[in-house]
């Protein structure tokens, strides 16, 4: 399966960031964490296993999946009663900010104010047919001092920019760095879901929390999770 990103000037090519795998823009937190708790060096079951979430890969999963799009200039925050504003010094404008009536009454992250900016990245998202994409802030970047709000673009017939918007922390200030993560593209197949509600027996149940168990480290990645690619 191929994503396409199409710049869309010579600019946005030459200047600007590109969409790159989220598996190079892992957090140093995750980096840093170790393998097993309380400083120990090698695996412990007594009282309880000290394996980390280091080792849980539907967290690696979320952090990897898709391509993320990091800030292609410094911005300069500074805070006015409340209201944060942005400059920059390249001459193309890094960002824009969304008219204060079309966003009256959105319900903002706690702690992050208006007004909502528009990211101006420059790049078109083409997905074959079929197939829209999940913008998102960042998995596993939670303290920056900007939130991307989450929608999802029909990349397969939209021609246009998603011009990600997001939010900046209230009352903070000072420069975010360029290279900067600032949102996460995740594409994803549509297709219409129903609901249903079973019951699973108290013995199936016992059967299936015994073959998870019976792998001491990575008992879901290694006897369920499908590997993801993205280049």
């Amino acid at each position: 399966m191929e994503i396409e990103f199409i710049a869309m000037n010579s600019h946005v090519s030459k200047v600007r960031s590109k969409p790159e795998p989220a598996s190079t823009f892992m957090p140093s937190w995750w980096k840093e964490m170790p393998v097993f708790s309380g400083g120990a060096k090698k695996l412990n079951l007594m009282p309880y296993s000290n394996v980390t979430a280091k080792k849980c890969f539907p967290l690696l999963d979320g952090m990897t999946t898709g391509y993320i799009v990091t800030l292609w200039a410094d911005l300069l925050v500074t805070d006015y009663e409340g209201v944060s504003g942005a400059r920059w010094t390249t001459e193309a404008p890094v960002l824009e900010a969304w008219e204060t009536s079309q966003t009256q009454g959105y319900e903002l992250p706690q702690g992050f104010t208006f007004p909502v900016y528009k990211y101006l990245h420059g790049w078109v998202i083409k997905t074959p047919p079929g197939y829209s994409c999940l913008i998102t802030h960042p998995f596993g970047h939670p303290n920056l001092p900007l939130r991307t709000l989450t929608g999802v673009v029909d990349t397969d017939t939209f021609n246009g920019l998603a011009n990600s918007p997001f939010v900046i922390q209230k009352g903070f200030e000072g420069i975010i760095e360029k290279g900067t993560p600032m949102f996460q593209i995740i594409p994803f197949k549509r297709d219409e879901w129903k609901a249903t509600y079973t019951e699973r027996s108290e013995e199936e149940s016992f059967y299936e929390q015994e073959k998870f168990y019976s792998k001491i480290v990575s008992r879901y990645g290694r006897s369920y999770r499908t590997k993801k690619s993205f280049e």
